[in-house]
């Protein structure tokens, strides 16, 4: 197990399995801290500017963003890929490397992760997922923090996801399996979260004791958590099959 940084400053946070499970209490307990007494983060990022590159659209993570870099005494900068130089051919290394300059840090928001993963790269300020493809760390760690409010505790806590495995839901377990919850879920064949996302949640899982159940579905839960049919990217002849696979898999 690698050793727990002293600190999180300067730290990329692109999947939730590279964060150690310390560190991600420390995020968890402070987002607590500054919920129950908002004016007490008013000038934690004096001036600081935030990034936010968004490829795909949003409406909650970039007004989340925006609202809270406010409260903390920062300011947003959006960012339009096709109003950047990237759209006339700039390398996505040396526009980093520009931005880097003016920010603080950067949210960006891209289906492709490998994208995400290049950034990040060549960024000597953090980079936050806003969400790809494959992940969607901030909006986990958001849940966990509802689900120890709600549950009380996270260790024990048993979260069961129904539908299909999607970004949301490969973040969501692999955070589960580190905080020593107890996950489980019911997935149609064919609609199962990730086979890195699972071999990394059971690692997780062996060392925190948590659970992992990709079978089981929600018998005992604290949390019945699901997601869209048809996440981003899909659409168009997979919207009809998708719906069909899920439809005996709704949370009412």
């Amino acid at each position: 197990m690698k050793r727990m940084s002293h600190s999180l400053e300067g730290r990329h946070l692109l999947r939730v399995a590279d964060w150690e499970p310390d560190e991600l209490r420390r995020v968890l307990d402070l987002a607590s801290e500054l919920k129950a007494v908002p004016e007490a983060g008013s000038n934690l990022l004096p001036r600081r500017a935030l990034g936010l590159l968004f490829r795909k659209p949003s409406t909650r993570t970039r007004v989340s963003f925006e609202v809270a870099i406010g409260q903390l005494g920062g300011f947003a900068v959006s960012l339009v890929p096709d109003e950047l130089q990237l759209s006339r051919g700039e390398s996505m290394r040396d526009t980093v490397a520009t931005l880097s300059h003016y920010l603080d840090a950067l949210v960006v928001r891209t289906l492709d992760h490998a994208e995400l993963e290049e950034i990040a790269a060549h960024a000597p300020i953090p980079v936050v997922n806003g969400l790809t493809a494959r992940a969607h760390p901030c909006q986990a760690l958001a849940d966990a923090l509802t689900i120890r409010e709600r549950a009380g505790r996270l260790a024990g806590a048993r979260v069961a996801w129904i539908g299909a495995g999607t970004n949301v839901c490969a973040s969501l377990l692999v955070l589960a399996a580190k905080l020593g919850m107890r996950f489980s879920g019911a997935f149609p064949r064919g609609y199962e979260p990730p086979a890195e996302a699972v071999d990394a949640a059971r690692a997780a899982a062996a060392e925190s004791c948590g659970e992992l159940d990709t079978r089981a579905a929600v018998a005992d839960a604290d949390t019945v958590y699901t997601d869209v049919w048809v996440s981003m990217g899909q659409g168009g002849g997979e919207s009809a099959p998708r719906a069909e696979g899920l439809l005996a898999l709704i949370v009412r």
